[in-house]
């Protein structure tokens, strides 16, 4: 049986276009001139994507900064008082605000206006994200009770957003919450108090929805110090009958033998796997993958397995191209001759 496979979201920037998108995102395009660099890399993305045979893909998230620091440049109520580093090496390189007001996003997170421009291009997208309340306000995350007394406005700014690209026809919307997945792995959250927060993003959606959970990625580096899975199947326990898929950074070791906890899973619930370290130099083995893949299978079901890489593509620290493309053609591969 042939295994469905997905992406997490963001896809690798290709060479002839990061110097354009970096422009992008300084400000230094017109609006025209944005749109035209945005629409070129997507059409690649989706291009790519379609050619290595994935069941489900993006446009890219070339609309995105650094994953998600452009959220902050489009929120209300907060002021940035440093800027992002030149050239992002660690967590500490990130943009940070402060926060004076309300946190509303009057204009939108950008997202849904993505998957407009992406929709209509050769091959169309058929999955698109929006990042979680606590990614929306990642630039302020030092300022924690502020953002706590907030956050039914920061679930009204992503639910907004989510249903945005379920009124544009977006087949299946993701929510990117790898800090719920931090906060639980390390104590700081309970998963009820998690899922409480995340039920409400996706109000009104009638898509297809997926919840991404991670452990943080920045230039391969986590965010969290324990490095676990097992705790996020009670997350998804009260999630039963809200969310269809649970996107899940699955790449250690030590996760791998934590699979037997997803015999818990909700069967309203389907996981996609990801097995496939996107942060790594080493394009995993086909053989290995289809023993990640059926050993996961097992717990789940083949009917409600799907499988992906741990996080976007984006992230990757030196963007080896043809590596990371390595990564996918065996991926894709092992899953489809399981």
């Amino acid at each position: 049986m042939a295994i469905r496979t997905t992406v997490v979201g963001s896809w690798w920037p290709y060479p002839e276009d990061e110097a354009d998108l970096a422009r992008y995102h300084a400000g230094k395009l017109s609006a025209a001139e944005g749109e035209a660099v945005l629409k070129r890399a997507a059409t690649r993305a989706i291009a790519e994507q379609r050619s290595l045979g994935l069941t489900e893909w993006t446009g890219g998230e070339y609309h995105t900064d650094n994953f998600i620091m452009h959220t902050c440049a489009r929120l209300t109520g907060i002021e940035i008082d440093k800027p992002q580093a030149e050239d992002p090496f660690d967590y500490d390189d990130n943009a940070h605000a402060r926060i004076t007001g309300k946190l509303d996003a009057p204009n939108g997170l950008g997202c849904a206006a993505a998957y407009r421009r992406e929709k209509s291009l050769p091959g169309g997208v058929n999955k698109a994200s929006v990042v979680a309340l606590y990614e929306v306000a990642v630039s302020a995350l030092d300022q924690l009770p502020e953002i706590q007394r907030q956050h039914e406005n920061l679930i009204a700014i992503v639910n907004r957003e989510l249903r945005e690209l379920d009124a544009e026809g977006c087949p299946n919307v993701q929510l990117d919450a790898p800090f719920f997945g931090v906060f639980v792995n390390v104590g700081a959250m309970t998963a009820k108090q998690a899922a409480d927060l995340i039920g409400p993003c996706f109000e009104g959606v009638k898509a297809k929805k997926s919840l991404h959970l991670c452990n943080g990625n920045m230039r391969g580096r986590p965010a969290s110090g324990v490095l676990r899975c097992a705790p996020w199947v009670e997350i998804l326990q009260h999630l039963d009958g809200i969310i269809d898929i649970a996107v899940l950074e699955v790449k250690y070791y030590n996760q791998w033998n934590e699979r037997e906890a997803f015999r818990q899973l909700p069967k309203s619930i389907s996981l996609a796997a990801g097995i496939v370290d996107e942060g790594s130099y080493y394009p995993e083995p086909v053989k290995k993958l289809r023993e990640r893949i059926a050993g996961w299978a097992r717990v789940v079901g083949e009917e409600r397995f799907w499988v992906s890489p741990s996080c976007g593509f984006g992230r990757h620290t030196a963007r080896d191209i043809p590596i990371l493309r390595a990564k996918v053609q065996n991926m894709v591969e092992a899953a489809q001759t399981l």
